[in-house]
């Protein structure tokens, strides 16, 4: 059963030849929800969300440019038939990219078990 990545959820390490940028949590502002676990909204990344920026290692020395902050998207493959606030929210086997290009880094985890409660309301 897949469960929903949250902001510790971590990618995998890429490169564009010219720099390496490692493994890192999503970080970033995930989309919180009308969804409620232990009183509080639930958060999720869908394809609109911003990630926190992957800093980049220079590893070809031959190509003057230096590394920029790789800003990365999310892909989710997944999950084609559930939403939750009108977004497919990202699950377990999808993956983030770099908006600059590079290979397909794939969720490994941490991910979000909640215990979700539908149909409350968060009391102010």
């Amino acid at each position: 059963m897949p469960n929903l990545v949250g902001p510790e959820t971590v990618d995998t390490t890429s490169t564009d030849g010219n720099c390496t940028y490692p493994a890192s949590p999503l970080g970033g502002t995930p989309f919180p929800t009308t969804v409620v676990s232990n009183g509080q909204p639930v958060k999720i990344y869908h394809q609109g969300s911003v990630p926190a920026p992957v800093a980049g290692v220079k590893i070809n020395p031959l190509i003057p440019l230096p590394c920029q902050p790789g800003q990365r998207v999310i892909r989710p493959t997944v999950n084609k038939t559930v939403f939750i606030n009108k977004q497919l929210p990202a699950v377990t086997g999808d993956e983030a990219q770099l908006v600059a290009g590079s290979s397909p880094r794939p969720l490994t985890g941490p991910f979000q078990h909640p215990t979700i409660v539908i149909g409350s309301k968060i009391n102010p």
